[in-house]
């Protein structure tokens, strides 16, 4: 089952120090007056209060003086009094726009504030200062707060001696590592992040790195200590049960899931593999009777009813199964039947027109059951390419739209069967539909696209392809950090 990823708060990491903006001042020269070397000594002594004192008094009289408000800056900064720390070095970028201590004065407590500006600032210091490490791990971080992935990957990469001994920065390093599918990449990051701290998140992360780089025997390796005599770590007594049914250990795999659900009755994923298990292994019956459980636990979990629904189909018992299917769409409209029962359903260790055959059937006897039309016309969709099945599947999913015109994936299935019917200008209607109801249906418009692009609409594709882009980074941010949220999560927890 796929794990899923939850958007999480993301730390301050404090990178830039406030010695190394001292340092970065001009020292004042002899010919200095006295009061500018009485406030770089002050902040030699971290006497903060003292040095924004005087640095206050000195500026009265002589405003202009960028090398002095940055002296005030990191003596506000030294008493966490952020705001005005910030106003103060961005007053020196104003009168002295090629200092480098105002801005990374500046771009740390932008950074510090969760201010827009950081992320300009920091570029202007990578200007001043081109390749610093800390600047770019400083917009990694501003990057996995937006969600940006990808972004964060990019920038993280370019600061491998800032982050190397900073845990919150490898956790979010290794983590978007594995969002964007660099699995093996991911790998050393977070054996580092291991080696710093050794908690059970951290572990977990690692092994699941090495899990999806296909090194099953480091991964279970990884795992070995949290799934010892007394385990209780449900997460990775699931991840154990993957990588045992990979290797072709039944058994085993059914040990850990039992052990998984035994240690936490609320984790849903144990249940949903368990029912995968039974599924591949023909053993209908008992999955039906763990999901039982499941249910029982989590009576509001859609997935539960569907997967039950998906194994009745199996034992024939297609009244029961349209009921789970039921309220499996009353407790989550937008669960995918698609995407997590269709895999199921149409394995091909299972006999798909036989189960074409049942939904064909209720489709008949349920004509105005909309989620029961839905069914039918995905069922067809996977049956074949033929004419006959088209128009079939076509009539199906209109109807399901019909009786409930707020079903988005049965108007996505509509889309793509139109466009599979060549009716171009229908699937821009029904996108353009979808996509009022849900303006972030990436289904929908992706359909859409492609119709607009069959049609040679050169100007309206390139619209469309921007808007993509902008959809995709918005789901991608929406979607849950699982490994962030879980590490940071777990990590506060401990310490």
């Amino acid at each position: 089952m796929t794990l899923i990823y939850r958007r999480t708060r993301i730390p301050a990491l404090c990178i830039f120090g406030l010695w190394l903006l001292l340092f970065a001042l001009p020292q004042p020269s002899q010919a200095a007056p006295s009061q500018k070397q009485e406030i770089y000594q002050l902040l030699e002594m971290h006497r903060y209060p003292q040095a924004e004192q005087f640095a206050s008094a000195y500026l009265a009289a002589n405003p202009g003086d960028c090398g002095v408000n940055a002296m005030l800056g990191l003596a506000l900064r030294g008493q966490q009094k952020l705001e005005p720390a910030y106003k103060a070095f961005r007053s020196a970028m104003n009168r002295c726009p090629k200092s480098l201590a105002a801005a990374e004065g500046a771009a740390e407590t932008a950074f510090l504030l969760n201010r827009p500006e950081a992320e300009g600032l920091l570029v202007k210091v990578l200007a001043l200062r081109p390749g610093d490490e800390t600047s770019y791990a400083m917009l990694g971080a501003i990057d996995v707060r937006s969600g940006n992935c990808a972004g964060a990957v990019a920038n993280y990469a370019k600061a491998p001696n800032s982050i190397n001994q900073n845990a919150a920065a490898l956790r979010q390093y290794g983590g978007c590592l594995l969002a964007v599918d660099q699995p093996a990449e991911a790998v050393p990051v977070l054996t580092q992040l291991l080696s710093l701290k050794d908690d059970s998140a951290n572990r977990l992360a690692l092994a699941q790195a090495q899990s999806k780089a296909g090194d099953s025997k480091s991964a279970l390796a990884t795992l070995q200590p949290l799934l010892n005599a007394g385990a209780n770590d449900s997460r990775a007594l699931l991840l154990a049960a993957q990588l045992e049914e990979a290797n072709e250990n039944t058994p085993q795999a059914v040990a850990c899931l039992r052990k998984a659900i035994e240690v936490d009755p609320h984790n849903v994923d144990a249940y949903l593999f368990f029912s995968e298990l039974s599924f591949n292994h023909g053993s209908f019956k008992i999955g039906i009777d763990f999901l039982n459980l499941g249910i029982g636990q989590l009576p509001k979990e859609a997935r539960l009813y569907l997967a039950r629904g998906v194994l009745e189909v199996q034992t024939s018992q297609t009244e029961k199964a349209l009921l789970d299917f039921e309220e499996a769409h009353r407790l989550d409209p937008k669960l995918s039947f698609a995407r997590d029962a269709q895999g199921m359903l149409f394995s091909q260790k299972h006999d798909s027109a036989a189960a074409l055959a049942i939904f064909e059937q209720q489709s008949k006897l349920h004509p105005n059951d909309a989620l029961v039309q839905y069914l039918y016309a995905e069922a067809l969709s996977e049956a074949g390419e033929s004419r006959n099945t088209l128009e079939k599947a076509l009539e199906a999913a209109t109807r399901a739209v019909k009786l409930e015109p707020g079903y988005q994936a049965a108007r996505d299935l509509l889309c793509v069967l139109l466009l599979r019917h060549n009716d171009l200008n229908a699937v821009i209607e029904q996108a353009e539909e979808a996509l009022r109801r849900d303006p972030y249906d990436e289904a929908a418009l992706y359909q859409e696209l492609l119709a607009e692009s069959k049609l040679k609409h050169a100007e309206r594709t390139q619209a469309l392809v921007k808007r993509l882009q902008v959809v995709k980074a918005h789901n991608q941010q929406a979607k849950t950090k699982y490994l962030l949220q879980e590490g940071q999560s777990s990590s506060s927890a401990s310490e």
